[in-house]
């Protein structure tokens, strides 16, 4: 890529290949399910449209998103693999999911009722997913509610339910756990005799954890949602961690130019609030990139970018949109010079997880959080299945 293309000096690199190669993966350790594409939130900040193509063109059947204006942005963009909204979409909404062929969540009997009429009144079916809740106190309908809600869903025609489904909540940490929820949601599909209503009706419950550790749970479909873009849904340190880190590709990499390199004398402050005052004559580059990007401000003067195949720390809190870098120690770093916020340069690698320790969350958060601001550049193309 050549840097005088790039609408800004700061932008992200995806990597298709790299989402189909996971995806392939997923169709692997579950030969049996259909694999979703969990593409929400700008496919946790990687781009919705771009992932999706990757994916469905590694063998994922369907899109999973958050709200239904995202999967119209997939309809607009020729998008027509089917597509399942996966949280709460009020019922006056339900029109525009029928003219765009678009599944809806339920799980309330009273927004179904008016869904229903909806669909009535326009002569059309709504294709619907039904949700339960097992054990994430989320969204969902609780077991002992499950069988009257299925009756009332069988009595509303105009509702076309295509899947059962629920979510785990710890599928990365408690293995006990998970197999309860899977028991659970087993017992009120038999207990609402699901399979005699709805024959057909997909069943799905595995997320990526799930997809990767619980085979049992992969049922008619699974939903890849951070695996998909390379990222470990386990603790780095743990077995699963450990054993999945190399099998999964990420597909983000988060570039900037330095915008200018000075050298200050000992003592002299950085940033705001003087934080960060030189200990000994310091050369500090300014890199574009700050919180109005998703570069998070705190922890201050804490973690690094990589300038020139090596770690340069952060000093000082980062800007809206700067933040300063030490490359004391890194010879003939200059202004125009590119520097990686995630992903390798050289040996060296910062990844989303280690972003996320630093910050205290998790790596979900961290790609998310790169507001649309930042560009996203498509380098190479996916492979063909």
């Amino acid at each position: 890529m050549q840097h005088h293309e790039l609408p800004r000096p700061n932008w992200l690199e995806i990597d298709p290949g790299a989402i189909a190669s996971n995806t392939r993966l997923f169709k692997k350790l579950a030969p049996n399910a259909q694999v979703m594409a969990v593409v929400k939130a700008n496919a946790y900040g990687h781009g919705a449209v771009a992932v999706a193509r990757a994916a469905l063109g590694a063998g994922a059947t369907w899109c999973g998103v958050a709200a239904l204006n995202e999967a119209i942005e997939l309809r607009n963009a020729g998008i027509t693999a089917p597509a399942l909204v996966l949280g709460y979409t009020p019922a006056w909404l339900a029109a525009e999911a029928i003219a765009h062929d678009i599944s809806l969540t339920l799980y309330d009997a009273e927004i179904a009722r008016a869904c229903a009429e909806i669909a009535r009144a326009l002569g059309r079916r709504l294709r619907v997913h039904l949700k339960l809740d097992t054990g994430m106190g989320r969204l969902g309908v609780l077991p002992m509610d499950v069988a009257a809600f299925v009756e009332a869903i069988a009595q509303m025609p105009s509702l076309k339910v295509e899947g059962v489904f629920t979510h785990f909540s710890c599928a990365d940490s408690d293995e006990a756990f998970t197999r309860e929820q899977l028991r659970i949601f087993q017992m009120a599909l038999t207990a609402a005799e699901v399979s005699r209503r709805w024959p057909d009706a997909i069943l799905h419950a595995a997320n990526s954890a799930a997809i990767l550790s619980f085979p049992e749970s992969h049922l008619n479909l699974v939903r890849a949602g951070i695996a998909l873009y390379g990222l470990n849904p386990f603790d780095a340190s743990s077995p699963s961690g450990q054993r999945w880190q190399a099998e999964l590709r990420p597909a983000l990499t988060w570039k900037a130019l330095v915008a200018q390199v000075k050298t200050l004398p000992n003592g002299a402050p950085v940033s705001y609030g003087a934080t960060y005052r030189c200990e000994g004559e310091r050369r500090i580059a300014a890199v574009p990139v700050g919180y109005a990007d998703g570069y998070r401000r705190a922890p201050r003067n804490a973690g690094e970018m990589l300038a020139h195949g090596a770690r340069a720390p952060i000093r000082g809190r980062v800007c809206m949109d700067q933040t300063m870098i030490d490359v004391t120690d890194i010879p003939n770093v200059k202004a125009g010079d590119e520097v990686v916020i995630i992903g390798a340069q050289g040996q060296e690698r910062i990844t989303a997880e280690d972003v996320a320790a630093r910050l205290g969350t998790v790596n979900y958060e961290v790609t998310s959080a790169i507001l649309p601001r930042v560009p996203r550049m498509q380098v190479g193309n996916a492979p063909k299945s």
